[in-house]
């Protein structure tokens, strides 16, 4: 199998400074971390500084993992930096992001939709030069009445939420690695995706 021309790239969206860990806003690369440590990957700096790069073959696909180490808003940056040593025509790119639309712990897999207010999804876009590609779009739910929708996805989740946002990170974990053999069916397991209330 020529795996040059079964490429997927991953890009978990996120601001990397500490003061931001565990936020709304880095759903996405938390859940890349968790997909990397699944499968054993570690992550090395790019000569350029600017990424945190993986790669490896996982279920007969060349998969390439990158987390931007620049804010959130100039993700587009760190993709522009990787494809400028890559070749953007072989590789199926899905950026994984939180959705303040969706509720909290729904998920859904869309190619071609629009950037939804998301500073680094109009960052991606810009440097793509496309909205052709896969989004792994991760609820956090809407913020509360009189909470300004930037500052709710910096925050952290709230002490009732943590325990499912760890089922919820597992979950997408399965549906990346689904994502590799199957795009249909990742698609409906996230769009399937559900809380389920303990009682």
């Amino acid at each position: 199998m020529n795996l040059e021309n079964n490429k997927t790239l991953f890009v978990g969206l996120w601001n990397p400074q500490d003061k931001y860990s565990k936020t709304r806003h880095n759903i996405g690369a938390d859940i890349l971390i968790r997909f990397s440590k699944k499968n054993d990957l570690e992550f090395n700096l790019d000569k350029n500084s600017i990424y945190n790069f993986s790669a490896a073959e996982i279920n007969g696909s060349n998969v390439e993992i990158i987390l931007p180490m620049v804010s959130m808003n100039n993700s587009g940056d760190a993709i522009k930096s990787y494809f400028k040593y890559n070749n953007i025509e072989k590789t199926e790119v899905v950026i994984i992001h939180d959705d303040i639309d969706l509720a909290f712990g729904r998920l859904r897999i869309k190619k071609g939709s629009s950037d939804g207010g998301h500073n680094g999804i109009k960052s991606t876009n810009r440097v793509l030069n496309s909205e052709n590609y896969y989004k792994f779009k991760v609820g956090v739910g809407r913020p509360p009445q009189g909470i300004d929708p930037a500052d709710f996805v910096l925050s952290k989740f709230y002490n009732d939420e943590r325990e499912e946002v760890e089922f919820l990170i597992e979950d997408s974990v399965e549906i990346l690695n689904t994502f590799l053999n199957n795009k249909e069916l990742a698609i409906r397991n996230a769009s399937e995706r559900r809380i389920i209330d303990v009682i």
